[in-house]
């Protein structure tokens, strides 16, 4: 190992090249962050999925890049897997997905910041956590479309802190994005006819 004292010179070059670094990193993570959708705070964002008695999501193993930004695209129609939770008379809500045959049962928590949806398997849990939203209705400025990530794995302290779970995981976990539907179904329904 060498111990001796580097010449002013070259702490010099490198200190300017570490400079250099940080600043590009910097100025990268600055990028990543305005195109990053912002969580929300609290879990009020996601009370219309909460509400809604159908849940799409569509998750993806592989996605394209945009050439021109370098941000993941996940194309509509293009997905690795679907999953519908469909909310269930009282407070149960089932999952039906395309990886598996049969509806099976979710438990649905908020946590601190992001709503998830666990789901117990042969001792594995399948967790479904939705972290932002990423489009509004420009009319009404309801979300319409949530940032999620579709995880597999045996952690069991996804029951007590899911959150903390999400955030250790998410970089192994399938990302995708999830919608409401039929949120005012009945409302429509009940109106008269124009």
């Amino acid at each position: 190992m060498d111990s001796l004292k580097v010449p002013a010179h070259t702490a010099q070059a490198m200190t300017s090249a570490l400079k250099a670094w940080l600043l590009r990193g910097a100025a990268g993570w600055l990028a990543l962050g305005a195109a990053a959708p912002v969580p929300a705070q609290g879990t009020t964002e996601f009370d219309n999925l909460t509400r809604s008695p159908f849940v799409h999501c569509a998750f993806y193993r592989h996605y394209d890049i945009d050439p021109r930004t370098g941000d993941r695209l996940l194309v509509e129609g293009l997905s690795d897997s679907l999953t519908h939770y469909q909310r269930q008379g009282g407070g149960r809500v089932r999952a039906i997905d395309t990886r598996r045959a049969g509806a099976h049962e979710v438990q649905v928590v908020r946590g601190r910041k992001y709503l998830h949806f666990i789901e117990r398997s042969a001792g594995m849990y399948v967790v479904t956590t939705v972290y932002a939203c990423l489009e509004r209705d420009p009319r009404t400025a309801v979300c319409i479309n949530y940032g999620a990530v579709n995880a597999r794995h045996f952690d069991a302290r996804v029951l007590r802190d899911p959150d903390t779970v999400y955030e250790e995981l998410q970089a192994r976990a399938e990302p995708g994005f999830c919608d409401h539907s039929f949120l005012n179904l009945q409302e429509a329904a009940n109106r008269a006819p124009q």
